[in-house]
Formats: C-alpha cells, structure tokens, sequence
C-alpha cells in the first residue's frame, strides 16, 4: 500500500498571500485569472459579509419568525454574492485574455463588476476554482522538486 503525500493537501503559502496566475475555462477557450488564494483576509470579509447580509435579510420580520436566516443558512443566491464581493475585494489581482462582448480586452476592474452579476455565475465559479488552486500545484512541485535533488542514500 503506498502512502499519500501531504503535499497534494498543503499550499504554497507565497503563493497564498501574493497570488498565483492560473489558467481557466474549457481546452480552447482559456484564459488568465490572477489571484490570491483563500486568506485570512478574504475569510474574515466573507463572515463579515454573511452577518451583514443576514442582518439585513431579518430586518423588519417579528422575533418568533420562522423566516430568520443567520450567515451559515443564508439563501445560495445571497451566499453567491457575499463570495463574489469577498472574492472581488480581497483575492482578485488581475486577468488576461478574456474579452469584453465588444471584443475589447477586459479589465480587473470589469471582471470584478461581472462576478458579482448573477447573470455571469459562470466566471463567479472559474474565479472561485482559480483561488481555490493558488499554491496547490506550486507546492506540490516545490517537494518533488526538493526530493529530487536529494542526493541518493548509499544503500
């Protein structure tokens, strides 16, 4: 039996902070989302967000509501917002190689405007499986790269 390597489970922590260039979309249609990945910075904004939101959302219903949401039962479409605004604010650093429907290059700044649409659910999901990547791969490559450098043990 062989053993699994922590490696596959742990990230590269530079990469984490400083973000990490990571293609997304389908073979031949990819493009470039430059990010960070799921930092302390972005958790804390997503919860502060969550509260916000449920604060809102039960506002004017009676105490004895059978309505009241609290941040971890919030409406998907409530939640995908609250992702897309953190994901927006504290992760996202730059894209490249998508286009606008006009065909001009599109910006960071139009990209982070389009995740928080619901129309464009799509890029809200390639934006949260690039951070969700960050420092996977680097960290995994790093150790092999490590062990492979090892001088070999006289056996």
């Amino acid at each position: 039996m062989t053993m699994a390597k922590a490696a596959r489970y742990m990230r590269d922590e530079s990469a984490l902070d400083n973000g990490q260039a990571i293609d997304v979309g389908p073979e031949g249609d990819k493009f470039t989302i430059t990010t960070r990945g799921f930092t302390t910075a972005y958790i804390d904004r997503l919860a502060a967000l969550q509260r916000a939101a449920a604060i809102r959302l039960n506002t004017g219903l009676p105490p004895a509501s059978t309505d009241r949401v609290t941040p971890d039962t919030l409406p998907p479409s409530v939640q995908d917002e609250c992702q897309a605004q953190a994901l927006a604010e504290k992760c996202l650093l730059d894209i490249s190689g998508l286009e606008n429907m006009d065909g001009s290059p599109m910006t960071i700044e139009q990209f982070k405007a389009a995740i928080l649409k619901r129309a464009n659910m799509g890029l809200l999901v390639l934006a949260l499986q690039a951070a969700g990547s960050v420092g996977m791969a680097s960290k995994a490559l790093l150790e092999d790269a490590e062990k492979n450098s090892q001088p070999p043990s006289a056996g």
